[in-house]
């Protein structure tokens, strides 16, 4: 779920470009209790939004997720 947050901005609008990458072939094969979901977002204006995993439309709490965010200051 993304979110935009209710700020006023300037400037021309973007939505984000969402990308969802599977687990890896050797986690899938492997007898791991878990797997890795990974989800990249680029390319949106303005630049605050709050990325959230849910699992069927419940969020999923951030104990029960990693996550590393990378800013870029230049919309793709």
């Amino acid at each position: 779920l993304l979110t935009k947050f209710p700020f006023f901005f300037s400037g021309k609008r973007l939505a984000p470009s969402i990308f969802l990458f599977p687990p890896p072939a050797e986690e899938v094969a492997s007898s791991r209790p878990t797997l890795s979901l990974t989800c990249f977002v680029r390319g949106f204006f303005p630049e605050n939004i709050d990325v959230q995993w849910q699992r069927n439309q419940d969020p999923i709490p951030s104990s029960q997720n990693s996550q590393n965010s990378q800013n870029s200051q230049n919309p793709a």
